[in-house]
């Protein structure tokens, strides 16, 4: 029984010691030297008691980054001077998260004892006296407001150089924000000193200030006034010089490369430029690829020269059959044959729709890249380059502008907004046409122009071998419905064969397609509905993608400079 009550007993106080300890800051003091420069150098002292549960390792400081100047959100100017633990120098790294540059203290691989350790951490910051037309002031949020442990006391000693007039002072505790007061005060001088009454608890802190005479601390010199005024309008005058540079680059190299050769006046032409097929005529006209029209047009233009037969039926798929009585037309572009040759093979039919068919796709691939090649860089070009690297010139002064912004404004805005805009500018601006493009293209919008207007021009009315546009015909419409297709022309160009050639029109049934076999009554629904059919055969024969979402009395504690918190780790 007698062992056993003492094991209870035993189990009974190790209990209630490890109920009552507690982690704690025995003891904060904060010893600040003002300098004539307004520089401060801080000495914290912190008296800790760890019992293993927060403080493990050791403890770590939380200082703020940026203090308020005037309106202005600023840098605070640390240097860590030494830090040490009970006496002697202890590991530390710093980092930084948010409006917090931590201090950790200690060394991840050692653990502390439990007790007291005492700690002290000296730092140096740069231009911490505030100037006002009646005095100076140094205002100092001595602890910071935001430790995990109480604080039984804290005392703030602040010597300023001999020679100090005090004009007012003040102190505050409690929660950030709160003005009342619970601390001692002692003028000893040019040495201040403030005491707290009461323990701190966490979440609390003591911020303290004094207003001095003028003419102790010497105003900002000429570097302080240049490194401030930086800090305030730095990121402005980046952003305005990223404007000025990004608008200089650009517009000199606009000038260089960017600027439209030329261009001639657009009158109708009534053929399509000699040895230009009505895939190089999309391409050229459209600077590009637009949707599956040159692809189209192509296989148009073979079966109107006897090549392939085109059944396009209203179920959205598309046969093509090679014709057996086909001959080498020296009118057909390399490209054109190259794309009859990839689509057939030794086969006399290909099937468009329904299925995915990789062979097609790498036909197709094969083709626009033909078309790139031939009639890109040496009709047009897009001169990216240039574009890019004013690109990235924005971007990375716009980066080193956030990184340097203090605060962020409209102004900040308006400019970033001002870079992008110029930069989309001359991105629309840049691209240009060779002589020879833009000479080809004029020569295609005239030819585009006499499709979309031949009944105003009176086609009809006029005499064979005249210099006027020469008459419609069945044959004529048959022959440039593919340049028609490739430049989107279509519906205006069989409207106007209609209309001008009726009963052509209406006994038009080429033997290049079955139009009357898949219900076509016309040729203007023939003609759009082998656009739509085509179109659609190509899109389902291609590989489809998916995707999924998925001082004066007027401060408060937390006020001024300094601040922060801590806690243990």
């Amino acid at each position: 029984m007698g062992i056993r009550r003492f094991l209870l007993g035993l189990m009974a106080a190790l209990f209630v010691l490890t109920a009552t300890a507690e982690e704690r800051i025995n003891r904060f003091d904060v010893a600040i030297n003002v300098e004539r420069d307004g520089d401060i150098v801080v000495s914290e002292t912190l008296d800790v008691t760890a019992e293993g549960y927060q403080i493990q390792r050791g403890i770590f400081r939380l200082l703020p980054r940026y203090y308020e100047d005037e309106g202005a959100k600023l840098p605070f100017d640390y240097k860590i001077l030494s830090v040490t633990r009970d006496g002697v120098r202890e590991p530390y790294e710093t980092s930084t998260d948010g409006n917090a540059m931590q201090l950790r203290i200690g060394d991840a691989n050692t653990y502390l004892e439990n007790g007291e350790h005492i700690y002290e951490i000296r730092y140096r910051v740069k231009n911490q006296v505030r100037y006002f037309d009646d005095m100076d002031e140094f205002y100092w949020n001595a602890t910071g407001n935001y430790w995990d442990f109480p604080i039984d006391v804290a005392d703030v000693t602040i010597t300023f150089p001999e020679g100090v007039q005090v004009k007012e002072h003040a102190s505050y505790t409690g929660a950030v924000g709160a003005a009342h007061s619970d601390s001692s005060y002692r003028d000893e001088g040019n040495v201040q000193r403030f005491t707290t009454t009461r323990p701190l608890q966490p979440g609390q802190g003591l911020t303290v200030t004094v207003g001095i005479e003028k003419g102790l601390i010497d105003p900002p010199s000429n570097a302080d006034e240049t490194r401030r005024w930086w800090q305030r309008n730095g990121a402005l005058a980046i952003l305005i010089a990223s404007l000025l540079g990004v608008f200089w680059f650009s517009w000199r190299n606009f000038n260089r490369v960017g600027r439209d050769p030329v261009k001639g006046p657009v009158f109708p032409h009534y053929a399509p430029p000699e040895g230009y097929s009505p895939a190089a005529v999309h391409y050229i006209y459209n600077r590009g690829l637009s949707g599956h029209k040159a692809l189209i047009a192509t296989l148009m233009n073979l079966a109107v020269k006897g090549h392939l037969i085109i059944d396009a039926g209203k179920d959205k798929v598309t046969t093509l059959t090679r014709t057996e009585t086909r001959q080498k037309s020296a009118t057909l572009a390399a490209e054109d044959l190259n794309l009859e040759a990839g689509l057939f093979g030794a086969q006399a039919t290909r099937m468009l729709g329904k299925v995915t068919d990789p062979a097609f796709l790498k036909t197709y691939t094969k083709f626009t890249s033909t078309l790139e090649r031939k009639y890109g860089d040496t009709y047009f070009r897009w001169n990216i380059g240039y574009t890019i690297i004013a690109i990235l010139l924005s971007g990375g002064a716009i980066t080193l502008a956030v990184l340097q912004a203090t605060q962020w404004s409209w102004w900040h805005m308006g400019l970033v907004i001002g870079i992008i805009a110029l930069n989309g500018w001359f991105m629309y601006l840049m691209p240009a046409p060779t002589k020879l493009g833009q000479n080809v293209r004029t020569e295609i919008e005239g030819f585009k122009l006499y499709m979309e207007t031949a009944e105003k021009l009176q086609l009809n009315a006029v005499e064979v071998g005249s210099e006027a546009p020469p008459p419609m015909t069945a044959e004529r419409y048959e022959t440039f419905l593919p340049y028609a297709i490739a430049l989107d022309v279509e519906k205006p160009w069989t409207k106007h064969f209609e209309k001008l050639m009726p009963e052509a029109a209406k006994a038009y049934n080429p033997v290049w397609t079955n139009m009357a076999a898949n219900g076509f009554s016309d040729v203007g629904h023939m003609t759009s509905g082998m656009v739509s059919s085509i179109s659609s055969g190509v899109t389902s024969s291609m590989p489809q993608s998916s995707s999924s979402s998925g001082s004066g009395g007027g401060g408060f504690s937390g006020g001024g400079g300094g601040g922060g918190g801590g806690g243990g780790w």
